[in-house]
């Protein structure tokens, strides 16, 4: 049913148009960390976001907001529900393709969270072009899911992000929400005619 409910989220007309704009943010943000443009970095570090979740929460919340101030979606749980999954999808693919363009260090030992290189043996092998027995093709997509990604870390840094873009969201809303009620009270005011 949780399943289900993100799907719905993901499906809200502009999620991953946000979720995109919010990955490219955060990897725009490590590059600028990395190699401290204009004093980013040090203003980074100063404020203790230099850790990748917690930059990545930032971009998550920043995307939220965005999400919230950009779309018109009726009901605070479909608008805080979409920008959280916004916030995920920024969250996740940022640090996926910071890792795979070395700007954010996968440790040593460890696997990626998505290892870009391994996604087309692993979608061919579900597909069945790689191995021509049911047996072996099954064999080798259980030896190729875990190369290509880290479930675990995956979740993780879905959760989390998805929590900063849903925080936004849900400030975003309230911002919005309080301009609608605002506009609302304001065109049922009576007009008088002057004569």
């Amino acid at each position: 049913m949780l399943r289900a409910q993100w799907l719905g989220y993901l499906m809200q007309p502009g999620v991953i148009m946000a979720g995109l704009i919010g990955t490219f943010m955060q990897v725009a943000l490590g590059v600028a960390n990395n190699f401290n443009i204009a004093g980013l970095g040090d203003l980074i570090t100063h404020y203790g976001l230099s850790a990748h979740l917690a930059s990545g929460g930032l971009v998550a919340a920043l995307t939220g907001l965005f999400y919230s101030l950009t779309e018109r979606v009726s009901g605070h749980t479909v608008a805080t529900g979409s920008g959280a999954a916004a916030g995920g999808v920024s969250g996740t693919l940022g640090l996926a393709l910071s890792q795979t363009l070395g700007i954010t260090p996968v440790a040593a030992g460890a696997t990626p969270i998505i290892n870009f290189a391994m996604l087309p043996a692993l979608v061919a092998s579900l597909m069945g072009y790689v191995e021509p027995t049911a047996a072996s093709a099954a064999a080798h997509t259980a030896a190729a899911a875990p190369a290509a990604f880290d479930t675990t870390a995956l979740a993780q840094v879905f959760t989390m992000t998805a929590a900063g873009g849903g925080a936004g969201a849900f400030v975003g809303r309230l911002f919005t929400g309080h301009q609608t009620r605002r506009a609302t009270r304001k065109s049922q005011r009576p007009h008088h005619a002057h004569s």
